[in-house]
């Protein structure tokens, strides 16, 4: 029996480079994204399946059907700082004319893609876009300094990724030299949402 190599493998050991785009529409007939907005200070990004469970029928004393619910992700992003002009946009919040940061009961925080890339131990970099997430409140603590000993305060943002209504898609990711991914692909990926492009033989819609 033949036996296919095994791709490259290098493991992933950093991250940066975290933008956000506001998901403007989502239809079954349009989908656009506003423009991109770089994200400083990212310290540490976790992306958990969270329904990995299938509904199972069983028939004939055998497994006859396999349901897997939508898929919905929890992304956290842990952050150096998060700068108020990021918060209005993340929650939906509103900055005054005295540039104070004033939030209401009133606040529904908007959807967004979110990317960035980890760069891998051989080098190059994965990269990844997920298509709709909404963050959730903002995780915040404050504590007081203990003489010469630092205690940084760093906020976390938790998001829940979903798949988008337009074509079911909820993430994408690329490995920088693997696949036909190129280097000049990847300089510009996360300068706009990426959108797939399939041979037409293969729908890709994931729907």
């Amino acid at each position: 029996m033949s036996v296919t190599a095994s791709p490259n493998v290098s493991s992933t050991i950093g991250l940066k480079n975290v933008v956000i785009a506001p998901l403007t529409a989502d239809t079954e007939a349009t989908l656009t994204y506003g423009t991109v907005q770089a994200v400083a200070g990212a310290i540490e990004a976790t992306v958990t399946p969270e329904n990995t469970d299938p509904d199972i029928m069983y028939a004939d004393d055998i497994e006859f059907d396999t349901i897997y619910a939508d898929p919905e992700l929890t992304f956290k992003l842990k952050m150096a700082d998060i700068p108020l002009s990021i918060q209005e946009l993340l929650f939906s919040n509103e900055i005054d004319e005295n540039g104070v940061l004033v939030r209401t009961a009133q606040d529904k925080p908007s959807y967004f893609a979110v990317g960035f890339k980890s760069e891998k131990s051989n080098g190059k970099y994965r990269y990844v876009w997920l298509y709709k997430v909404r963050a959730k409140p903002l995780t915040e603590s404050f504590a007081t300094k203990e003489g010469k000993t630092i205690n940084r305060q760093n906020p976390e943002v938790e998001f829940t990724a979903i798949k988008r209504t337009h074509d079911g898609r909820y993430q994408a990711v690329a490995d920088e030299g693997e696949n036909g991914f190129t280097a000049a692909q990847a300089a510009t990926f996360l300068e706009t949402v990426y959108e797939p492009t399939f041979a037409s033989a293969q729908s890709g819609s994931g729907t």
